[in-house]
């Protein structure tokens, strides 16, 4: 396993661990974080488009940034 550190902003991680309850660690938000671009890249690479809608299926949002458009799909 690699050992990686990053710098999360103070206020970014205080409005996650607001959100997420008084639990939240800065690893596990970490840990969460990367699995969830984990499956955003595997998607992308399935050739899948990341989309986002409120919980009455209202009008979808795409998800896009830098990274994850530069993937081609397989």
């Amino acid at each position: 396993m690699a050992d990686v550190r990053v710098q999360i902003p103070d206020p970014l991680l205080a409005g996650l661990q607001d959100k997420l309850g008084a639990k939240a660690k800065a690893t596990d938000i970490t840990l969460d974080a990367l699995a969830l671009y984990n499956w955003a890249v595997e998607e992308k690479a399935k050739g899948r488009v990341l989309l986002t809608t409120d919980a009455n299926g209202g009008t979808p949002t795409r998800l896009t940034m830098p990274s994850l458009e530069s993937i081609k799909a397989a």
